[in-house]
Formats: C-alpha cells, sequence, structure tokens
C-alpha cells in the first residue's frame, strides 16, 4: 500500500513532463536555397555594411541569451568572436544563420549559434507588418571585460557587438 502512493505521484509526474512539449531552439544553417525561399523570399537586405544598423529600424532585442563559453577556449584563455547572417523572421526569431567568420575559427562557432537560437525580437514601430530582415551579428568571447591580444584585437575589431565574458574557475556544460 504505501508503494502505491509513493508509484501514483511518481507516475503522474513522469506523465506531465512526457506530454510537456519541448520547443526546437536549434537554428539551423542559411544556405543559399534557404535565403530564396518562398516563406522568406521577401525579406529586408540590411547584410550590407551601410545598412547592417538599420535593423534596429526593424527589431528590437527582446530577449539576448548568453552564449555559453566553451570550455576548452576557457581552459586555454582565449577570447574571440563570430560574426553571424541570420533572418529575423516575422516571429521575430532567427531563422537560419550562416558564420560569417570566426576568431579563432570554428572555436567559438556552435557556441554563437545555439545562443542566437534562443533570441527573440519584437517589431519597432516602424516595423507594424513584422518584416523579416537579414542581417550580421556579432557575437564577442572574453575572458574579462577587455579583450586582450594583437591577434584578437586585428581578427575582432571595435564595433558594436553582444559581449559574452568567460571565467576559468568552474564552467559547467
Amino acid at each position: 500500500m504505501k508503494a502505491l502512493y509513493l508509484l501514483l505521484p511518481l507516475t503522474s509526474l513522469l506523465a506531465a513532463c512526457g506530454s510537456t512539449p519541448t520547443a526546437d531552439k536549434s537554428v539551423e544553417k542559411l544556405n543559399h536555397t534557404d535565403v530564396s525561399n518562398a516563406e522568406i523570399r521577401d525579406y529586408i537586405d540590411l547584410s550590407s555594411v551601410e545598412l547592417r544598423d538599420r535593423v534596429k529600424d526593424y527589431w528590437s532585442i527582446f530577449t539576448k541569451v548568453e552564449s555559453r563559453y566553451p570550455v576548452e577556449a576557457a581552459k586555454k584563455g582565449l577570447a574571440g568572436c563570430v560574426e553571424l547572417m541570420t533572418i529575423i523572421n516575422s516571429e521575430g526569431k532567427a531563422q537560419g544563420y550562416k558564420v560569417i567568420s570566426s576568431y579563432p575559427k570554428g572555436l567559438f562557432d556552435e557556441a554563437a549559434a545555439r545562443s542566437l537560437s534562443a533570441w527573440a525580437w519584437l517589431p519597432t514601430a516602424v516595423n507594424v507588418a513584422k518584416q523579416p530582415v537579414l542581417t550580421h551579428i556579432r557575437i564577442d568571447f572574453m575572458i574579462d571585460s577587455i579583450p586582450v591580444g594583437k591577434k584578437y584585437l586585428k581578427n575582432c575589431p571595435a564595433g558594436e557587438t553582444f559581449q559574452v565574458t568567460g571565467k576559468i574557475k568552474k564552467i559547467s556544460y
């Protein structure tokens, strides 16, 4: 009888967890075919250097999830950056991504893409139609809040970025 009292709550807990839908927060890589896809064909292209700042006219960041600092980078004390091209779709979510540049090459790419998948944007007053935009986002990864090293400064020039700082102490993934 005591086992029944214990089994009943555990069973209902497992049933509740099993029925809860999980959101797919993955953002897939953006291919040339994705950009021409009928679903997102009518995006505003703000990917050129001259227009990148205009994304703020259409979308404002509502939720920005910080990237997890890769353990191997933190152990080595490495800093870097990743520049991603993405489409902010009409729902205010990142729809696909393409790594434009990264330093050190490939080290922070996955962490940046995983973080980007959880970001959300709200349309501005100018963008009441929730027009999708193609834009660039750069995420910096630094051990301290001040980037160090000539290689870092050469490969990750100053500009508007989203900074992720890591601590070498205890990092769990």
